[in-house]
Parts: structure tokens; sequence; C-alpha cells
């Protein structure tokens, strides 16, 4: 039984019973590509690199050998569970359901690296590093979806087992330790508001500030910062709690963490994280394009943490965002053939060639990253392969994001996209081929009473909310080619621009123009986009460095006819190529 808390902000009405089944031209490809093909694709590679077999080892009688796989790789496991879950591909999860539970310790402990038996590593030994809340966080988090899909209890069992455990061993008087990547606190939060057990969401609260206290910070005063996806796993935390308390500070918080994402931390695609080092957020308006690091899991973890933002406050800048990433940089984790994967995802590839470092060692990880990933392309697999699974997850959700109801049961409809919607009285059919297209229809087939049906307008269209549908009606976005630009303040940005079509970026190929180089490409933006570049004349190379001709001389350019232009999600999927979408003005 799912508890409703009396205090304010307490209610998530966004996750009342709504059936959404996509029938668009983007979304539904991919839903239906992951269900049929990439799931079974994950679980394969999971059982060729032995992560399977870490719980299979641990079942009474197995006799299995050695641990194969990193020590967090239980996680990924869970982030697969999920997205099958979502995915209603039960015929691939029956496994798991019944090995995870044989995993776990009588007193709830569950991973499968540490304390399984002689040879193995304590528990607890170093929180900083181990991720053994994250892993357990996941574990919440595949089990909270199983339930909502199957209405079974064994999984759901066994995450408040871990739950019941991690409360009793941690907190004040007890172990005050705190795990080094973010994850248990959200999960913990949701716990509780499925359970109706408060002492999940008191250890979710305790958690975060203990976090925050240990490097000086507090809710007060902690910004966004530091390693992407953890920055954002906590954010996700922080606004589960206030989501659950409606307390103010919480609350502050969260608007302060997500105005800082939107107002200084995302590319153009939604992508986070500009630094290499540390997978960082990096400083404010530090968005490098050609060494973007901008971790697909990031995309995922903005996505999710928008999503609570939209659920706290009704913020419509948290669906322009939402709708900006799941539109650019989330799909573009993934290739066309679904089964291979950007862990970061670069905004620029100025040159084809091979990274090299004579003084790399295997057991550097970050110079081994810069050696496999460029020239950057999709990968079919990572020794870390949390990218993958979180991203299935991802796709196997987007439906949930299209529409929600309010407190008043009115039927709000976030991204107009194509679908089927049903459920609490409703029954609405949404046609068109939005995003390519900004014709929107909308037809009642049945409504309750006293509903009302409301239609939000993006953003980019001027809109600033939902606007209100009679019964059946239409909507004509303007979605059309437009040139954006970036605020100067982000290094190599100023005097250039970027092409929208709607919420979608596109970029360039230098596999669509043989011999030209896309740096030297410019665009005149009173022109339409297709005939709107030119280039810089090759004859301005020579050396390095060079003093300007005196009097210096006006930048002179050629015509390159027709540059086709393709959505930046696309990119990569037709070889190695160089890639650019923001151009100097001509």
């Amino acid at each position: 039984m799912t508890r409703v808390w009396d205090t304010a902000g307490m209610v998530d009405s966004t996750r009342m019973p709504l059936t959404i089944e996509l029938a668009d031209a983007f979304w539904a490809p991919r839903q239906s590509q992951l269900a049929d093909h990439t799931l079974d694709v994950l679980l394969e590679r999971f059982e060729s690199h032995g992560i399977i077999d870490s719980f299979r080892r641990l079942a009474p009688g197995s006799g299995l050998g050695e641990r194969r796989g990193l020590w967090f790789s239980d996680s990924d496991v869970y982030k697969w569970l999920e997205a099958a879950a979502w995915a209603k591909r039960l015929d691939l999860v029956g496994e798991m359901v019944e090995l995870v539970p044989l995993a776990a310790h009588p007193d709830g402990y569950l991973h499968t690296f540490y304390d399984v038996g002689p040879g193995s590593q304590p528990r607890y030994r170093d929180l900083t590093t181990s991720h053994e809340w994250y892993c357990g966080g996941h574990l919440a988090e595949a089990a909270l979806a199983h339930n909502q899909v199957t209405g079974e209890g064994l999984l759901i069992d066994t995450a408040c087992n871990w739950a019941d455990h991690l409360c009793d061993t941690f907190g004040p008087g007890k172990d005050t330790r705190v795990d080094g990547h973010p994850e248990a606190e959200l999960a913990l939060a949701r716990l509780a508001e499925h359970t109706g057990n408060e002492r999940y969401l008191e250890q979710a609260r305790w958690i975060i500030e203990q976090q925050l206290a240990a490097v000086g910070l507090s809710v007060d005063s902690v910004d966004l910062a530091g390693h992407a996806v953890k920055a954002l796993y906590l954010a996700s935390g922080i606004a589960e709690v206030a989501r659950c308390t409606g307390e103010d500070r919480w609350r502050t918080c969260t608007e302060r963490l997500f105005s800082t994402l939107v107002d200084q931390r995302s590319y153009p695609t939604g992508a986070v994280g500009g630094r290499w080092l540390d997978e960082s957020v990096g400083k404010p308006f530090e968005m490098p394009d050609a060494m973007s690091y901008a971790e697909s899991c990031a995309a995922v973890a903005s996505t999710q943490f928008c999503r609570r933002v939209f659920d706290l406050n009704r913020d419509h800048r948290a669906l322009d965002q939402i709708e900006v990433l799941l539109f650019n940089a989330v799909p573009c984790g993934v290739g066309a053939d679904g089964e291979s994967w950007f862990y970061s995802q670069p905004h620029a590839v100025t040159e084809i060639a091979p990274e090299t470092n004579p003084w790399a060692t295997p057991f550097g990880y970050g110079p081994q990253m810069l050696l496999d990933w460029f020239p950057p392309r999709r990968h079919r697999w990572f020794d870390v392969c949390c990218c993958p699974p979180n991203l299935a997850r991802m796709f196997a959700t987007v439906d949930q994001y299209v529409a929600d109801l309010d407190h008043l049961g009115n039927l709000a409809i976030h991204l107009p996209v194509a679908a089927r919607i049903g459920g609490a009285g409703w029954d609405v059919e949404v046609s068109g081929n939005y995003p390519a297209q900004g014709r929107v229809e909308v037809r009642v087939d049945a409504s309750p009473p006293q509903g009302q049906l409301l239609v939000r307008t993006p953003g980019w269209a001027g809109g600033n909310g939902h606007v209100l549908l009679a019964d059946s009606g239409a909507l004509d976005l303007p979605v059309c080619d437009r040139w954006w630009e970036t605020d100067a303040r982000v290094e190599g940005a100023g005097g250039t621009v970027f092409l929208r079509r709607g919420p979608v970026v596109h970029c360039v190929e230098g596999i669509d123009l043989p011999g030209i180089d896309l740096r030297d490409l410019v665009v005149d933006p009173a022109r339409p986009p297709g005939s709107a570049f030119s280039a810089r004349a090759a004859g301005r190379r020579g050396k390095l460095h060079r003093p300007l001709p005196d009097p210096p001389a006006s930048a002179d350019t050629e015509p390159v006819g027709e540059v086709p232009t393709i959505p930046y999600h696309a990119w990569a999927n037709r070889g190695l190529t160089t890639m650019r979408y923001r151009f100097r003005r001509a």
C-alpha cells in the first residue's frame, strides 16, 4: 500500500496510473528495438563477461568458480532488470528475480563482490569506492519497477530487507560513514513512498546531510558540482526528500540545483559534464565541444532529475529541458543498430586521428579511455558498462514522461508525440509527427466529468506552460529551422551559432563534405540553413602562429553549395567522421 503523508507537496499526482502507448516515429521504434533486440544483446554481453554468474555462484550448490566483472557490476544487472521490467520482457528477468534474493544475507546485506565467503573482501571496508549502497539503490529501483509491472513482491521484499539493514547499520550513534556514489538516497525515498515506512525517508535525509557535512556543505549551500552523475543523483535524492516532506529548505535547494543546471551547466543537447578530470560537471560555463565528457549516464540522470523538479513545483522550464534531453543527448547515446553506445558524447570532432600516449599504463583508466575512445565512435561494450543499461531503462520509461494527471485530475500532455493515453477516466489519442512537424491533433474519446485537457506549448515555441483544449482539437507548433546562439561566457561559443529544428539540434558530418575541413565552415544566419554555409579559404593556412597582414585582410570565403545537416542524435552511424554543430558567423 502506498501511504501519502499529510504534508504540503507530498502528493505526487504524476504517479497516478496512466497507460501511455507511444505511436510516434521517434520513440516508439526505439522502444520496440529496445524490447526486441537491445535487452537481449545486453543480457548476452553480461553473460559473456560473467556478470550474471556473479549471482549464480551464490545460489546453493552452484559450484561456480571465481567472480568475474568489476566490483560494482551488480548495479548494471539491476538497471537492466529495471529496463526489462518496464519493457515487459518478463521472459528475460525470471532467473534474475529468483537469483537476487538468493544472494542476500539473512540480515539483508546484498552484494556479490563483498562478504561472499573465503577470500572475498569484507563488507563496508571502504565506502568511498565500494559502491555497495549504490548497487543497493539500483536494486530498489528495479524492484519497484518489477512490482509495478507484475504485482509480485519478491524483489520488493529483498529491497526492503536491504533498506532495513542499511537503517540498522548506519546513522546517528551507529556507523556514520556514507557511500561515495549517491543513489541509495533517492531509492530509499521512493521505497518510503511505496511502503509508507517513514524510516526510509529519514535515512535518505540523514545520508544526504551527512554526505554534505563531510565536505563542509549543507542543503543550504550545496550546488551542482563535481562528478556529473554523482551530482545529479544527489540532486534527485534532494528533490525526492523535498517532495516527500514539503520542507522549504529542501525545495529551495532543488530549485537552486536546477537553475544551475539549465543556466550554467548544460550543452545545447542537454548533455552535462564539461570536464574529463573526474568526469566532472566543471566550472560555470565550462563546456568545451571537442573535449566534452558529457557522459550518457549524466544525460539519463539529468532527465530523471528534471522530471523530479517538475513533480515538485510544476516548473515548465523542467519540461523544456526534458524535451531537449529526450531528442538529443539521450538518444545520441545509442547507435542506430541498438547495440553500440557512447559513454562520453563529443560535441565536435575536428580530426580523425588516433590518440597516442607512450606513458599510458593498463591501470591508468583516464589515459586508457582516451586511447580507446579517440577518434570518437560508439562502442560495442565497455569494461565499465554503466551507460548501456542506464540508457536502456531511460528508453524503456520515455512514455512515462509524455503525460500525467495534475492534482485536480486534469490530463496534462507534456510531450505532444503520437500516443494513446488512458486511465482515470481518460481515453485520448494524440496524432502527428512531432518533433519533425508541428501539427499536433488530439482526440478525446472519453474524459472524467470534471477533467480538463491541457497540452504543453514548449518554451522554444514561445510558450510558458500548458494550453487548454476543449474536448478535441489541434495545436500548431512552429517547428522550423532556426539558428540559436550560446552565451559567450562558454569558451569558444562567442560569435557562433547552432541550428535547431524545434527541440532537435542539428550538426554537420564531414562524411557529407569530402575535402572540406569543418572548422573552415562559416554561416550567414540570414540565409536558409542549407545554403547558409560557406568556407574560409584554405589558403589562409600556414604557420601555426603568424602575424596579421598589414592592413588585415578580410575573411575571404568560398561558397560550398548545399550543406546537409542531420540531427545530432543520429551522428556517427555511418563510420568515423568529423562533426560540428557550432559554426562561426560569416
